[in-house]
């Protein structure tokens, strides 16, 4: 059984610290106090968001670079949206 967006990774460990990085990251760009929702919280939105657009970027035809900051850029976008959303949900 696969995984949505993991057909791709080669390295699990590489994975989640991208995912990691990118729901930091995130989090700072697109909250208020610039914490985000607490670095475990964070986290996980960054793995979410890395597997959300593991599997949503390829079925839209939409193509990051092959190398590491590609799939930084790709789990950044995925983790926006999952926090664009929980921010909506918020008001």
């Amino acid at each position: 059984m696969e995984i949505p967006g993991l057909e791709n990774v080669e390295h699990p460990i590489l994975f989640i610290l991208i995912g990691i990085a990118s729901g930091y990251v995130a989090a700072r760009l697109m909250t208020k106090e610039k914490q985000g929702l607490g670095l475990l919280v964070n986290c996980v939105i960054g793995i979410l968001g890395s597997l959300l657009a593991g599997w949503l970027c390829p079925l839209l035809g939409i193509k990051f670079a092959d190398a590491w900051y590609g799939d930084f850029l790709q789990a950044l976008v995925g983790a926006i949206a999952i926090l664009a959303v929980i921010n909506l949900l918020k008001k």
